[in-house]
């Protein structure tokens, strides 16, 4: 992830510390959980997209390019694209359908 600005943020000891344990959970730094807490909150809509990312979106769509190839063009991880999917409502593309679910 390129770094274009620094944020300094204080916390009481309380949330640095419930920060701190979430993170190490997780396997991740407490500036990464920032960051996606950020992300998360203030999405822009789908209409607000920049043009390359509604191509990828509408491709991904479409079936022509993988979720892997979407996440990329998001500047996200495919787990965070799948969520991101979830909040707005688009079906993801699956390799198997509902009536494969009784098979399971």
């Amino acid at each position: 992830m390129a770094q274009d600005a620094t944020l300094h943020v204080k916390l009481d000891s309380k949330t640095d510390k419930s920060l701190k344990k979430l993170a190490y959970e997780k396997g991740k730094s407490k500036g990464q959980l920032v960051r996606e807490a950020i992300t998360a909150c203030y999405q822009a809509s789908l209409e607000e997209l920049p043009i390359k990312q509604s191509q990828a979106l509408a491709a991904y769509q479409g079936g022509y390019i993988s979720i892997g190839k979407l996440a990329k063009v998001m500047g996200m991880h495919v787990l965070e694209v799948r969520t991101w999917l979830d909040e707005h409502g688009i079906a993801q593309q699956t390799a198997f359908g509902s009536e494969d679910v009784g098979n399971a």
